[in-house]
């Protein structure tokens, strides 16, 4: 009987040994991807306020730390829109790809013709002084369309797929549009339109609300502001189609190299939540923010 408890004793205690080297292990583990994500983890935890929010106050080694380095990002070859022009759309006309062309250009005219007009009103001599602001403007736009007539632009745009587990990740294709004088408008556009019948035959979906319309678009610091329809406050995807409609459009604007983040606005005024569970568009997103 003696023997039987300590062969017991003995058991227990090789089990308990066992127990602690393993929490050892998963220790040290968990110790060697913190110290290799170091950077990263503690930058998440300072952007999202962790400490602040359960605990009531910042560790200050967390408040210090330096942000993590930006990953390598690889840009379109085309630049968006001049910060100093923003095209904006009808939002009341039907929907459909012709009809969003059709729209951009009206727009774009009207920016043209809005350009002109403020050219002739400031306009003071100058050497040529029998040539009118509005025929220099109206060359240059002239010369601008002639000079992209015929030629291409590679883009690149962000659908979803969604992954055997069920979980939702950004899926990148490039597509070789049109060049024009608003990229950026022509490549959002794009990417409400959804992917091709190949791009969805590799996995890509697009979680955009339907019926979403781009109003407008401008960039400036490296901000691009767009302006989105009432369509695109609301997914019937609910907050997972919310947050990947955001990174969509996020992930291809700053595809552009003038683009580091995106302010959006709903019906041309500046929200703090999106949709009916509050994902914050209150400050410009980047591709950080996913």
């Amino acid at each position: 009987m003696a023997q039987q408890k300590r062969n017991s004793g003995k058991q227990k205690q090789k089990k308990s040994s066992l127990a602690l080297a393993l929490w050892v292990l998963a220790a040290l583990i968990l110790l060697v991807i913190f110290f290799i994500n170091q950077n990263k983890i503690l930058t998440n935890l300072k952007s999202t306020d962790f400490f602040n929010h359960v605990f009531g106050k910042t560790p200050a080694f967390v408040e210090n730390s330096e942000p993590a380095p930006e990953p390598e990002i690889e840009k379109n070859d085309v630049q968006p829109e001049s910060s100093a022009v923003s095209i904006s759309v009808n939002p009341s006309s039907s929907s459909g790809t012709s009809s969003v062309v059709a729209e951009n250009n009206a727009a774009r005219e009207q920016v043209k013709e809005a350009a002109s007009t403020r050219e002739e009103q400031n306009a003071k001599p100058t050497v040529e002084e029998s040539q009118p602001a509005s025929t220099v403007s109206n060359s240059t736009s002239t010369s601008t369309a002639a000079a992209n007539a015929g030629q291409t632009m590679s883009v690149r745009l962000f659908f979803m797929e969604i992954e055997s587990d069920g979980y939702l990740t950004s899926h990148e294709v490039t597509r070789t549009m049109k060049k024009s004088d608003s990229p950026l408008v022509d490549t959002i556009n794009a990417l409400i339109a959804g992917p091709t019948a190949s791009e969805e035959d590799s996995g890509c979906r697009s979680l955009i609300s339907s019926g979403t319309k781009l109003i407008g678009a401008s960039v400036k610091n490296g901000v691009a502001t767009l302006n989105f329809s009432g369509e695109f406050e609301f997914n019937q995807y609910g907050v997972e189609g919310t947050r990947g409609q955001l990174e969509q459009i996020v992930y291809t604007a700053t595809a552009f190299p003038t683009v580091d983040s995106v302010q959006f606005l709903i019906d041309g005024e500046k929200r703090e939540y999106l949709g009916s569970e509050g994902v914050w568009i209150g400050t410009p997103l980047n591709r950080k923010s996913f």
